[in-house]
């Protein structure tokens, strides 16, 4: 794992240390490693995280409407009156009543214990597509962040991709400028061993050394943009790289693999929100729906010491009459933001479609350009070598090999920035 944080002067002390491979023993860091830390240290993905389970929970919520509901209701209370006196009625039968004394009556204030205890038990049997339309909104909504999460995922890739491929092109560059040291170091100690011998006047060590110097200046800057690009790339990922860490040089070297393209999750996305925002309509439109159940009760209540059986069984229909064309008017919004998504999906998928032309495009124009410029590195190397023969020979002078030098700088420079166009063709067309 990358964790490691320390100063950069050994960084600094490579750049000028020659005739050694200077990033030999360096970490190559790949960038599927760096993709895949970058998703674990993505705070805002636990609020993606968190809006999921809510949807999952909101399903539960909408199927709870179609199971039973139970509930048991017990009170007691003491209030004067209600004493229980046996009658006989005219058919000889005894029954028990509850009376009251009057206000004249000596025990009219005194207190009694009245309680009740209660089961009721209330059973949607029928909502004519009530619930059914809510639990299929709500899942709807679910799929919808799980898209949301895979999209901004997706972002998160693509944001690093930009930020490795750029840190990999100032690498090639900055590379190609420690060759350049290399090459003007060796160059002002041949020119300084033949001053000294008496092959060559003074002023010749003087141009070898102004040489050196721009050469390394020019390093210097390239490794300044190196560390640069590298600290947006730490940003972009959430955690430091080590110091040695170089990019896969290996990744220029990809071949797009032929595969079938896959929807992109920005399509994902906005097919489900569209679909969600759909059910959602259905579901106002279905809340005016009538609501059949069946109603249970069931219980005992009493007075003091006497108890008394308590029941009631049937049907009920709730049927909505008027809401203020509530129901009527929040469906008819819904419905048109999913025509405004469906609109937006068609765009989409038009983009999508052009993306993968372009990438297509971009990789063959890549590489069409990458046989000229390894054409054109070629003969700069060619014609540094040559100036170098004639100054050897004495026929030519150090303007020339400075001059060939940089054309070659300048031509690797520029197939390193094609070599990541071509890179970057590769991996969009990989998405």
């Amino acid at each position: 794992m990358i964790t490691i944080s320390s100063p950069r002067s050994c960084a600094i002390a490579c750049l000028f240390t020659l005739f050694v491979p200077a990033f030999a023993s360096a970490e190559v860091v790949r960038l599927e490693d760096l993709e895949a830390i970058a998703l674990r240290n993505q705070t805002h993905l636990a609020g993606l995280k968190a809006r999921a389970q809510r949807s999952l929970a909101e399903v539960d919520v909408r199927r709870a409407a179609r199971r039973p509901s139970v509930r048991l209701d017990a009170s007691g209370l003491g209030a004067p009156g209600g004493e229980v006196v046996q009658i006989e009625s005219i058919d000889g039968n005894v029954v028990n009543v509850r009376a009251s004394p009057t206000l004249r009556e000596e025990n009219a204030f005194s207190p009694n214990l009245r309680w009740e205890a209660t089961l009721l038990i209330d059973a949607p049997l029928y909502d004519f597509g009530r619930t059914k339309a809510a639990i299929n909104a709500a899942k709807s909504n679910k799929r919808a962040s799980r898209a949301q999460a895979e999209l901004s995922n997706e972002a998160i890739v693509r944001r690093v991709r930009a930020a490795y491929l750029d840190w990999l092109g100032a690498t090639l560059i900055r590379d190609f400028a420690l060759e350049s040291v290399e090459a003007a170091v060796a160059q002002r100690e041949r020119i300084a061993a033949r001053v000294q011998a008496g092959d060559r006047p003074g002023s010749e060590l003087d141009s070898a050394r102004y040489e050196e110097m721009d050469t390394r200046l020019s390093a210097e800057e390239a490794q300044a943009q190196v560390s640069a690009i590298k600290r947006l790339l730490e940003s972009e990922v959430g955690q430091s790289l080590p110091d040695d860490a170089e990019p896969d040089k290996a990744l220029l070297q990809r071949e797009a693999i032929s595969v079938e393209p896959v929807p992109a999750w920005e399509l994902e996305d906005l097919e489900r929100r569209r679909n969600a925002t759909r059910l959602e309509a259905k579901m106002y439109r279905k809340s005016r729906a009538p609501l059949l159940a069946a109603v249970g009760r069931t219980g005992v209540n009493g007075l003091n010491e006497n108890v008394f059986p308590s029941y009631r069984l049937g049907l009920t229909l709730a049927m909505p009459l008027w809401d203020g064309g509530d129901a009527k008017s929040r469906a008819r919004t819904l419905e048109a933001e999913a025509r405004e998504l469906d609109a937006l999906l068609e765009e989409s998928r038009a983009a999508v479609q052009n993306e993968r032309l372009q990438a297509q495009g971009d990789r063959v124009n890549a590489e069409r350009q990458l046989d000229v410029a390894n054409e054109l590195v070629e003969i700069c190397h060619t014609r540094v070598g040559h100036a170098q023969n004639s100054y050897d020979l004495g026929v030519g002078d150090l303007h020339e090999i400075a001059q060939a030098r940089a054309a070659l700088r300048d031509a690797q420079s520029r197939r390193a920035i094609i070599q990541v166009a071509r890179a970057d063709a590769v991996l969009r067309l990989m998405e």
